[in-house]
């Protein structure tokens, strides 16, 4: 199979606000808690990027956030077919997944069970040749746009 490689440029210019990003907007519901600080929560390599507590039902749940540099549009879909996530997040336990656009103020949001059952199929990348994507439908996604201080239904 073939994966992007690695790079701790690109790493650390987007892990970190992603997650910031979905953290947000998840506090901002008022039906999340976080128990931690994201940046005090160990590392959880290929598994999930943070952990926060869902109150209704007391439950931790794990959270996958990754930003998409070319969704360059804001307040809606870039307006491909699908939402491509990379096939290397198969391992994931994350109960959410959440993809933050380059601007970050826009987000889709999806249950991941429901990424990881999506179709798979490969194509060419800036990065790679090749490489296998879940290509998730839109309708699994619920869209927010950040406006006015606050997240919108788009």
């Amino acid at each position: 199979m073939v994966y992007k490689k690695f790079s701790r440029s690109l790493y650390e210019e987007n892990d970190e606000i992603a997650k910031k990003v979905a953290c947000e907007y998840l506090l901002s519901t008022n039906t999340f808690r976080l128990i931690t600080d994201i940046k005090s929560q160990k590392e959880q390599f290929k598994l999930y990027d943070f952990e926060i507590l869902y109150i209704k039902e007391n439950k931790i749940v794990r959270v996958e956030a990754e930003r998409k540099m070319v969704w360059g549009k804001r307040g809606m879909w870039q307006g491909y077919r699908t939402i491509d996530v990379p096939y290397r997040k198969k391992d994931s336990i994350s109960d959410i997944f959440i993809m933050v656009n380059k601007h970050l103020d826009t987000i889709a949001i999806a249950d991941m069970k429901k990424v990881l059952s999506s179709p798979i199929t490969c194509k060419n990348t800036i990065h790679t040749q090749n490489e296998e994507f879940f290509n998730c439908p839109l309708n699994i996604f619920q869209f927010r746009f950040f406006n006015n201080n606050k997240w919108n239904i788009i």
